[in-house]
């Protein structure tokens, strides 16, 4: 470089800096499609590893009504008698139920495979109708 601005001290810092940020940035880039890379490949292990659990083992369907559990039958459902070790379950409570609730039913279910969902209308019926008999 032959000019007159050659010698400048201003002018070795900005080519400096823009150098730096020039490795900064492709830096960054290579680090984001890394990890981008490995998410995809993560994702693909975890969905094979779920799917083949999910067909193994099926889970027992369990409402809560009235501080009671029911099994499908509508029958009085109670956690001692099942084998709490092996047993997958799903919890369906009704719509119409406080947070507070839900977490005093989830300790009784503590350390078990335990997944919560909303009961629908027709559950409801059925179960305000036993609870009438």
């Amino acid at each position: 470089m032959n000019s007159d601005y050659s010698h400048n001290p201003l002018t070795e810092v900005a080519l400096a800096l823009s150098m730096a940020f020039f490795a900064i940035m492709v830096l960054t880039i290579f680090a984001l499609s890394q990890k981008q890379f490995k998410s995809i490949e993560s994702d693909k292990i975890s969905m094979n590893s779920k799917s083949s659990v999910d067909k193994d083992k099926k889970r027992t369907l369990v409402f809560y009504h009235n501080n009671n559990f029911y099994d499908q039958n509508l029958k009085i459902w109670r956690l001692e008698n099942h084998d709490k070790q092996t047993e997958r379950y799903t919890l369906a409570v009704p719509t119409k139920m406080s947070v507070k609730e839900l977490f005093e039913i989830k300790k009784f279910f503590q350390g078990l495979d335990l997944q919560v969902t909303e009961q629908n209308h027709q559950w409801n019926e059925a179960l305000e109708n036993i609870s009438t008999k």
